[in-house]
């Protein structure tokens, strides 16, 4: 995964309960199909930020369809050091959030996992994960202020056109380029080339819908495609610009691409 990186707000994606790595796991927010009775798409959605009990952050968001997107790690002053991230298909309800998830490790493992949280809308989720195996992880996160991310404000292409040069979630260095049509193209410091499209949501809150397409060899998942979304933000330095991006392949794989300019 990726390491030493600019503290941002919960994704993307970029995504509302954290997942944990290894034997103990890191809280977040939740995701994944539980109930598909009595539940209401959308009240739980967000960006979220917060601990567990484990003393670990997380950033994450819950899109509008309850799909769940986070990264966790620890936080040292403006750097977060990602340990993984975790995403899946949730359902929320009256107040009550439950998932499915899928845990991606740095390592290039994975876990399945279940989360249950209670939620009150546009303001704070607090729950727990847990993972077979290991001890659950409860978790406690507030909602993002628009001072550092709109969520209800439209994705917008013209923020993230231009290069970006990042890291990926396994660590390895990575770069792309986007055009004004949200289409890009780039290759990682092992070789593997890859395209795809960025694409504003329909639903007018603030994140990108991914598709991406591996190249040929040396690439691990060659001409094979993953999707995701994808968040853009300026730090609080007021000058620099932060792109996160996060796809999966079912619960098979999965990464993360953070860069600043």
């Amino acid at each position: 995964m990726f390491k030493a990186i600019k503290r941002i707000p919960p994704i993307v994606v970029l995504i509302s309960i954290i997942g944990c790595g290894g034997g103990n796991q890191t809280s977040s927010n939740t995701s994944s199909t539980s109930s598909q009775s009595n539940s209401t798409p959308g009240q739980a959605q967000g960006v979220y930020s917060g601990t567990d009990s484990q003393s670990r952050s997380f950033e994450s968001i819950i899109l509008p369809n309850d799909t769940y997107w986070a990264i966790f790690g620890t936080v040292s002053g403006n750097v977060f050091t990602v340990s993984g991230m975790l995403t899946g298909q949730g359902t929320s309800n009256n107040g009550k959030y439950t998932a499915k998830v899928t845990d991606f490790h740095y390592t290039g493992t994975s876990d399945n996992g279940s989360v249950s949280a209670s939620y009150v809308t546009g303001s704070s989720i607090s729950g727990t994960l847990s993972e077979s195996g290991s001890t659950s992880v409860t978790f406690n996160g507030t909602f993002m202020p628009t001072s550092s991310f709109n969520y209800n404000s439209p994705a917008n292409l013209a923020n993230i056109s231009g290069a970006w040069s990042g890291t990926l979630l396994n660590g390895t260095s990575a770069a792309i380029s986007v055009n004004g049509t949200g289409a890009f193209s780039g290759s990682d410091s092992t070789g593997c080339s890859f395209s795809g499209t960025l694409s504003p949501d329909a639903s007018g809150k603030n994140f990108f819908n991914v598709s991406l397409t591996y190249g040929a060899s040396p690439c691990s998942l060659a001409n094979q495609t993953s999707s995701g979304i994808a968040v853009d933000y300026l730090l609080s330095d007021g000058v620099t610009n932060q792109l996160v991006a996060g796809v999966a392949s079912g619960t098979s794989s999965g990464t993360v691409f953070i860069a600043n300019r």
